[in-house]
């Protein structure tokens, strides 16, 4: 079976937490397939940009966790006070506004998950999102914080 594509295979099996093998159905493969391409490509995205939980952020450890401690102090300045500034417009934004980003950015909750939460479609998600990162950045512009002047770890 090794090396055959899904579809070509008869069985499928999985590995449980504690060793012993399962046979399952196609469909719940290709689910335990996806999602676990789905967690390491999140993975992947969460060291290339610096992720952070909003826990962090409503905390008020946001800038201590986000800052690079290398580089001039005059940049860290900098980027410590974008970074107060940020936490400050999401604090801005409606309940279930903040919510749909928080699923969308600290959750790492795709669009099609997100929609099914909330209980609509894909493309209000979208426009939704869309929206409110407008709203966002006119929030950030209004707070004296001009683009490219977050930068993660």
């Amino acid at each position: 079976m090794r090396g055959k594509k899904p579809k070509e295979r008869k069985n499928y099996i999985l590995r449980t937490e504690n060793g012993t093998l399962v046979e399952v159905t196609r469909e719940v493969y290709l689910e335990w397939y996806q999602s676990r391409r789905r967690e390491k490509y999140q993975q992947e995205q969460k060291q290339k940009y610096g992720v952070c939980s909003l826990d962090v952020v409503q905390e008020g450890s946001f800038a201590k966790t986000s800052i690079s401690q290398e580089g001039q102090p005059e940049e860290m300045a900098v980027r410590s006070e974008c970074l107060k500034k940020l936490k400050e417009s999401l604090g801005q934004l409606p309940e279930q506004e903040a919510y749909l980003i928080y699923l969308l950015f600290f959750e790492e909750v795709t669009v099609k998950e997100a929609a099914q939460i909330c209980g609509c479609s894909r493309k209000t998600i979208q426009n939704r999102k869309k929206r409110i990162l407008k709203t966002l950045k006119n929030i950030m512009k209004e707070l004296g914080i001009e683009g490219g002047c977050i930068y993660f770890n």
